[in-house]
């Protein structure tokens, strides 16, 4: 083993700063944005930019919009790498939704018909589709997941097999031409199979232990692909970092490894208050002087760690438009 490797001296460590400093001035215009419309402090100024050595997380609990959440990033996406002018494509691997249940959900959008009219077989408007297809060939999102024409000696979608994947694309060896990752989305962390390896451990810790191993090997892939990655993440069901009424999880409310909370450069916690108590109902803090009136449309975002001496703790009160699939401020009163 070369353990000189992880030995540096005084002048080498400096240089990898200085080096370090001037590939983040490079590079800062090139980080990946979120916005979300009417926030005020705005999101996209107090999230900064994600790097491209950086993971963030996005964590909810069960049923709080963690893969809707992200899915509304990722379409803010293309328009950012088209505005600065990058040839770069979006990886999205999903191991909940099959690829034709994501393709049902972009058509529903762009022709504003609910994705189950597909999947039931009472969308006949052909025509109609293939225009739709046309816009949504354009944009370049390269999906990884299941599919129902899926080979039978497909590998399974271990973490270790989809990093394969990526690099094989990436590398050229698929397609015959290169491509530059401008990020990874994994929905979601606690879905990925068990490795082969992980299998040997006994079934009680099967789980932790391959989420922790996952972890670690995301920091690899984000080192190698010179890409930030997006991690949807299951949060605890008993939440240890939330502050009642407010049920949004905290740093160490990662279900499975506390890894996620020391390994990760990002984490943005999700809450919506209609899954923690009833639509309507009125909850307030312990001293009463704090009152929340739940709504269907009603969700609330957490900056919960920024790494480089950025800012974190930051909460706002969003609103979701679950036909789009969009979220603003609760205070967005549209463009002006």
């Amino acid at each position: 083993m070369n353990h000189k490797a992880n030995i540096y001296a005084p002048n080498e460590s400096s240089m990898r700063g200085y080096e370090q400093a001037k590939k983040a001035a490079e590079h800062a215009q090139f980080g990946i944005e979120l916005d979300i419309p009417g926030t005020d402090p705005a999101v996209k100024d107090y999230l900064a930019p994600l790097l491209p050595w950086e993971i963030c997380a996005v964590q909810a609990q069960t049923g709080n919009g963690k893969t809707m959440f992200t899915n509304f990033w990722e379409r803010q996406i293309p328009a950012q790498l088209k505005r600065q002018g990058r040839d770069e494509i979006i990886i999205h691997v999903s191991l909940e939704e099959s690829i034709e249940a994501m393709a049902f959900a972009d058509y529903g959008r762009v022709l504003n018909v609910k994705p189950a009219d597909f999947a039931r077989g009472s969308f006949t408007d052909w025509a109609r589709m293939k225009w739709a297809k046309s816009q949504l060939d354009g944009v370049p999102v390269w999906r990884i997941g299941d599919s129902a024409d899926r080979a039978d000696d497909a590998p399974e979608l271990t973490l270790s097999n989809i990093y394969r994947a990526i690099r094989e694309l990436v590398s050229g060896n698929i397609t015959g031409d290169k491509w530059k990752p401008a990020v990874v989305i994994v929905d979601y962390l606690q879905a990925l199979p068990i490795d082969p390896e992980t299998k040997s451990a006994q079934q009680h810790e099967q789980r932790r232990l391959q989420v922790a191993s996952d972890v670690f090997r995301l920091r690899d892939m984000t080192k190698h692909l010179q890409c930030p990655i997006i991690v949807p993440l299951q949060a605890k069901q008993d939440l240890a970092g939330e502050n009642p009424p407010y049920k949004i999880p905290g740093l160490y409310d990662g279900m499975e490894t506390s890894a996620i909370a020391t390994r990760f450069d990002r984490m943005i916690s999700l809450w919506m208050p209609k899954m923690s108590y009833t639509i309507g109902e009125t909850v307030t803090n312990k001293d009463k002087s704090k009152v929340l009136t739940i709504r269907e449309d009603q969700a609330f975002l957490k900056v919960n760690k920024q790494r480089g001496g950025l800012p974190a703790g930051m909460v706002w009160e969003l609103k979701v438009n679950y036909e789009t699939q969009d979220y603003t401020s609760v205070y967005f009163r549209g463009e002006k």
